[in-house]
This record gives structure tokens, sequence and C-alpha cells, in this order.
């Protein structure tokens, strides 16, 4: 695994191959090796909810933390009025979508959703809208169709309490498929999620899986060609990083079990998180990958938990491969820069940055990746920009870096800004700290900074510093070099994760666009949202013992903001009589002013 990504339009041409790929393996391929692992037709795609009950109780979850319990009601009304108050329909269970490859269209798979029943004909009743009429299929029980018009109609089947539904898209065969049971199937995700959308991985046949990977493949070595005029060193990374990709995609097809997105609201502590999961096989290659990932303790330790806006922490133990590409590119990089402009200048440059590419030579054969960003303030031109990169000590790097910014300096090749910059115009722990005026070229940034800002640059024998802001800025940089010197608490698990960022949402606001007028209610609401102690939202990549997990952790504040939110919708008419149901008519289905007409049921 790589720590650099490919680019934007790789990715995307690279996805467009994969999923095609998939879906254009003919289907009685997909079948017949399905058929040979399961009798059962397990889907590619499961989109679970975990429980109507659960989805309303988090819905009042909300409105309660907007101050606005009122609308629980309306939202309960809105249900029994357009809903039929989903009679017939077990709120307690699971409900949902699978995907299945489609036999009339390959490339779109089909949608067969799953509702669990309490009581069959009332949830039918319920499904026709008050517009449809239920027909049972003549030879095949528990088989109806709800036909809403001439071109809409959807098709049903009943067993083990969970009806399967298909809409118009599907066709007398799409229900003939042996549906796993709902319920079962689900397990994991309705006890993880309120909402989740898993692929199965395990599920796609092996001819699939290596059709899908060899169109990736073969996208992605057409992609890793050196360009014109690239730089060696730019060319290696980005080969090495797309080859990365490839063998983890690999794995991941080969020997991935799941994917998994899911979302989930602790009603007790306030707190709502988004999953990002890859799983393998407890001992597989993808599972021993992962768990490889591991952090170690940062450097910047003391400065993890401090107060700020925002703090992103990366201290992640590279594996071999990863500390091979490292050196490779420093290296690259170093012959680029002996390439550069004319000899006598790239022999006088190099010999400034031999000795600084050295030391980043030495930290990628240590293998700790070990950096952080932070930003703190509260108040308009009060913001500070912190960020430093931990390197293998060398009591030289002071000087070296100090011989490099005089280099540029002195020869700023008509950058007149590098003309200004002020060598040694402070001093932290007896090295030198350089500074350089920035003017925030925007509002925003000089409603953050100020508007006259300034660029720090420090370098001690363990790290390599910056500070960017206003008056605060050259204090900010002292507490943090400080900080950094002191013992650390024993935290180990918030110090040695690979990766994490954590923001403040109320610190956000004193920067917020005052301007635009509509941009005004969305700053109401999140100032009555958001408290101190609520407003933190933070990510985190950790290993698990099947795989990765990306975690997204949202307080109570968000919770109350989306409330609001929702409540604003509502009273702006989103909960309107005039909405459509099925076949394209008002619920109800009748013009005005005349009497309801009930559904036909012939049983």
């Amino acid at each position: 695994m790589r720590c650099s990504m490919p680019s934007l339009t790789s990715i995307k041409r690279s996805l467009v191959s994969l999923f095609l790929g998939i879906f254009l393996i003919p289907h009685e391929m997909a079948v017949a090796a399905d058929k040979a692992v399961s009798d059962v037709d397990y889907p590619l795609i499961v989109l679970n909810v975990a429980s109507l009950q659960r989805l309303r109780d988090h819905a009042g979850l909300m409105f309660e933390s907007a101050e606005r319990k009122d609308m629980t009601d309306r939202v309960d009304q809105w249900t029994a009025e357009t809903l039929k108050e989903t009679k017939g329909i077990d709120r307690s269970r699971p409900f949902g979508m699978m995907l299945y490859l489609n036999t009339d269209s390959f490339v779109r798979p089909i949608g067969i959703s799953y509702l669990p029943v309490e009581n069959l004909d009332d949830t039918l009743l319920t499904l026709a809208y008050g517009t449809g009429t239920i027909v049972p299929i003549e030879g095949k029980a528990n088989r109806h169709e709800i036909i809403y018009s001439d071109n809409f109609k959807i098709r049903t089947f009943f067993r083990n309490g969970y009806l399967f539904v298909v809409g118009p898209d599907g066709n007398d065969t799409s229900l003939d498929f042996n549906f796993p049971d709902p319920e079962k199937l689900s397990t994991r995700l309705s006890a993880q999620y309120d909402i989740a959308i898993s692929c199965l991985i395990k599920s796609i046949p092996p001819g699939m899986k290596l059709l899908a990977l060899q169109a990736f493949k073969s996208q992605a070595i057409a992609d890793l060609q050196q360009r014109d005029d690239e730089p060696e060193s730019v060319y290696r990374l980005r080969r090495a990083n797309g080859e990365g990709w490839v063998e983890l995609l690999d794995k991941v097809v080969n020997q991935g079990e799941e994917f998994t997105i899911g979302g989930r609201i602790d009603p007790e502590k306030k707190i709502a998180n988004i999953d990002v999961e890859i799983a393998g096989s407890k001992d597989s290659k993808l599972a021993k990958l992962f768990q490889n990932m591991a952090g170690k303790r940062t450097y910047f330790g003391n400065l993890v938990t401090n107060p700020s806006t925002f703090t992103a922490s990366v201290s992640w133990l590279l594996d071999e491969q990863q500390r091979k590409l490292f050196v490779t590119y420093f290296e690259a990089a170093q012959r680029d820069v002996a390439k550069s402009g004319n000899q006598d200048a790239a022999s006088e440059l190099g010999k400034i940055v031999d000795p600084i590419f050295k030391t980043l030579i030495t930290t990628a054969d240590v293998g700790h990746l070990d950096a952080l960003a932070q930003l703190t303030g509260t108040e308009q031109g009060g913001f500070v920009l912190l960020g430093g990169v931990k390197l293998a000590t060398s009591r030289n790097l002071p000087t070296q870096i100090e011989q490099l910014l005089t280099y540029v300096k002195e020869n700023p090749n008509g950058n007149e800004l590098m003309e200004k910059l002020e060598l040694a115009a402070e001093v932290i722990d007896s090295f030198p700290v350089h500074r350089l005026p920035i003017d925030p070229p925007d509002k925003t940034g000089q409603r953050m900074f100020g508007e006259k800002a300034q660029l720090y640059v420090y370098a001690s024998p363990q790290a390599v510093w910056i500070a960017f802001g206003g008056d605060t800025a050259l204090d900010s940089l002292r507490q943090a070099v400080s900080a950094v010197a002191l013992p650390q608490a024993a935290q180990p698990g918030r110090h040695r994760v690979p990766f994490q960022f954590v923001t403040h949402a109320r610190n956000w606001l004193s920067v917020a666009d005052t301007e635009t007028p509509a941009s005004q209610p969305f700053n109401e609401r999140a100032r009555a949202s958001f408290e101190s102690d609520n407003d933190a939202m933070s990510l985190e990549i950790r290993p698990t013992d099947r795989g990765v997990r990306i975690r997204l952790e949202f307080e109570g504040g968000y919770l109350g903001l989306m409330g609001r939110g929702v409540t604003s919708g509502i009273e702006n008419g989103f909960f309107q009589p005039g909405q459509r149901g099925p076949g394209g008519r008002r619920p109800g289905g009748n013009p005005p002013n005349t009497p309801p007409t009930p559904p036909q049921t012939n049983n």
C-alpha cells in the first residue's frame, strides 16, 4: 500500500473500466459460478436500514438536539397520512434493497427491495398507495402485481416474513432468485449501523473478478508511462504509486470479502459515526497488509490534543516497499536538482541540497512518517497555521536549511517575493527563524490571518517547522517547539493512530461569510447548534483484525445542525400534500373534491 494517491482522472478511468468489467460479464457465467458455491443467490450489493423504528427514534433525537421536539409530531403525522402509517410493515426489523445482475441490461443492475411483513394484505394495501390494483399471479404462490397505470407496476414475492419487491424495470423472472434470508444477511450491518451499503466482494464470481482486474490493470499501465518533460523523481513516484494501487486492488478483489459504508447514531452519547471499511478473511494477505499499517508514538504528541480549529496528524510506520519508494523518490529528486538550470548554478545548488537529501533518505530508511498540521484561533485576524515534519536527527539541519534559503534569496529568478525573505530574523533555542511577509490574497484569508501576515520557517536538529499568521504566529511557533520538547503523557491510543484529523466547527464561525445573504440562514443555524463541548468532527484511519476502517465521527452539535436544517425544510414546505406517489399521482390519487377509491384485491 502506498501513501500517495493516483490522479483523479486516472481513478475515474479505472473505476469505469472496473464496473464495465463487472457488469459486462455474461449473466449465465455469473449464475453458474454462484450456483457452484451455494444454492442461495447472494446479491452483489446490499443497502440495509436497521429498522423504521430506529430511523424514527433518531429523527426525534435530531429534533430534540435542535430544540424542536414539535417537529417529531409533524413527521409522524406526515408518515401516517402519506405512507399510510406503514401499515402491515414490521417497524422493528431490517429493510432495504439488494442489487443483482440484470438479464436485460448488463450495465445496469436490478434492485430487489425487501420489506419485513407483519400482515401481507395490509402491506400490499400500503404499497398500493390508494391508487394501485393488487393482482395475484396465477400459478405462482405468494406472487402479486400492483398496477398503478398502463406503464407503471411493481411485482412482489412473499417468503419467510419478508416481501421482495421489484419496480417497473423488472420483468416476470426478476423474482425467481433464491433470495437469502434478509434478516440473516443483514445481521452484522444492522448491529453496527443504522444505514449501510455493502458490496459483497466474496459473492462476485471469479471470472468477473479476473476480467475486472484486467480492465483496471490495462488502464493503469497506459497511464503510468513517462510523460513529456516529466521529471524523473515525479515519474518514479507516480509509477510506484500506481503500481501500489494495482497491487492493493488485486488483494481487495481476490482476498476481500466485503466493502462497507455505514452510518450510526449513538443516542446516549449523542455522537454520529460514518465508517468506510474493507474486510477480508482474518488471516488473509489483505488483512495483514493493513495490520502492518501500524502507528507509532508521534514526536508531536503534546500538540495533538491541544484545542485547535483543526489538527491533522500522520504517524505512520512505513513497510519495506514504502520505504524503498521514498528512498527512490528522494534519490531521483536529487538527480533532478543536479540537472536543473545551467551547470554552474546546478552544481552550487546541488552542494547545498545534498546534505538535506541525505537526511530525507535516512528518514525514509528509518520508516516513520511523522508530521502535524494545526490551525489555531477563534477570532478574526488571530488564526495561525502551524506545520511540522519530524526528520532523522541531524545537528547540521538548521544550518543546511539556512544555506538553502540564502541561495533562494540571492537567486530569486525574478520572484520579487523571495527578495523580501528575512534570514535569521528571530531565534528559538539558539536556532534561527526565517521570516517572509505574505499578504493574504482574498477576504477569507484576511479574515483568518489579518491583512498583514508572515510566514516563518524554522529548523531544529529534529524537525522542520513553518508558521503562518499575524502578530501571534511567532509566539505560537515558540510555544509549539517548547511543548514537543516536554515529556509526553501516557496516551498511546491517541498518539499512535496512523492518521487522524480533528476540527472544531465553532471556531470557523468567526470567519464565516457574513456578506452573502444566501449564507445567513446556515450561519444562524450553526451558531445555534455548536457549543465548545459539542462541535468536534474527527477522522481516523485504523487497521482492524480483518482489514482497515476509516471512521468519521460527529459530536452532538452536528445532530442539532441537521435537525435545524430538516426543520427549515419542513417549515418551507418539504412535506406538503402536493408530493406525488407511485405512478406520478398525488397521495390519495384522486382529483380534488372526489371521494377516495379503495384499492382492489382479487384474492
